[in-house]
């Protein structure tokens, strides 16, 4: 395999497939030999989804803010080696990113009393919508942020980004704008 691996992490699949997630070089093939195929199905292996999802999202301290229509959501997030992914050498992939704003646009239609008590209603996604305007270094501080733009019974439409520093410290600018429909089930 042609990959240089940054990080390792085994997780279970849907079906009890396992698969091994790596940070690969521009370029390189996705294909697997069969030896390499047999070392990454290894169920001893693998980690915890909960474990997988807590390295994913280390440091990812949101900040709930009162909004007009309900909370917005802030979160600086400077990640660290095992979350460096990058598709092309120094460019964060996309898919990441856009992973990072489903979980802050998530959090803004908890209330900000679910971080203490881990209770609340759900929303769940219906649609994301990603629009990528630069490109973002894996090792440049980032600051989400997500608000409230519509909310109709059930229905929860959302705005989000994540800015990355402009031409000065002190400002921030656009990388990826996102919008979003979360939808609270019915009880």
């Amino acid at each position: 395999m042609h990959c240089r691996s940054v990080t390792s992490l085994s997780y279970l699949l849907p079906r009890r497939y396992h698969s091994l997630a790596k940070t690969c070089r521009p370029g390189s093939p996705y294909g697997n030999s069969s030896e390499n195929l047999e070392s990454q199905l290894d169920p001893s292996r693998s980690i915890s989804a909960e474990q997988m999802m807590r390295s994913l999202f280390e440091g990812y301290n949101p900040v709930f803010k009162p909004h007009r229509l309900g909370y917005e959501v802030e979160a600086l997030l400077i990640l660290g080696p095992s979350q460096r992914m990058c598709y092309y050498e120094g460019k964060l992939f996309g898919g990441y990113t856009a992973f990072l704003l489903d979980r802050i646009l998530a959090d803004c239609c908890k209330p900000p009393h679910w971080v203490t008590q881990k209770t609340c209603e759900p929303a769940f996604t219906a649609y994301l919508k990603t629009t990528y305007l630069l490109p973002i270094s894996p090792t440049a501080p980032m600051f989400l942020r997500a608000w409230p733009h519509k909310v109709e019974g059930r229905k929860i439409e959302l705005r989000g980004s994540v800015q990355v520093s402009g031409v000065t410290s002190d400002q921030w600018v656009d990388a990826v704008q996102a919008e979003a429909l979360f939808i609270k089930p019915k009880i």
